[in-house]
């Protein structure tokens, strides 16, 4: 069974400015100061797709585990507690639409 990922359509704009070069990906601006974090900063925003604001930090930690291979065990990780999450949404999930029937039959409500 083949798995297709479906793919991400980016709308990127890079632009130089007095102090530095900002990349906008998906109408999200970054700023970068020199010519090397930009590769950097690109490399994670546009080649990994990881859209979120990130410090120069989180973007040289994630260069180095993508060299040094952990970041796969980091990426199963978010992954791993993203699921979780969304299984304690649905648990919520389920909780509220049990509190609502049981409201409407307490109040005779039709739906």
């Amino acid at each position: 069974m083949e798995v297709v990922k479906e793919q991400l359509k980016l709308d990127i704009q890079l632009m130089t400015r007095v102090n530095g070069y900002s990349l906008e990906v998906n109408g999200e601006g970054y700023m970068y100061f020199n010519a090397q974090s930009l590769l950097e900063g690109f490399c994670i925003h546009v080649g990994m797709e990881r859209l979120e604001t990130m410090t120069i930090e989180d973007i040289k930690a994630m260069l180095v585990s993508l060299e040094d291979g952990s970041a796969v065990k980091k990426l199963q990780a978010e992954v791993t507690e993203l699921k979780a999450l969304i299984s304690e949404q649905k648990k919520m999930i389920r909780e509220q639409k049990r509190v609502i029937k049981n409201l409407k039959n307490e109040l005779n409500i039709e739906d």
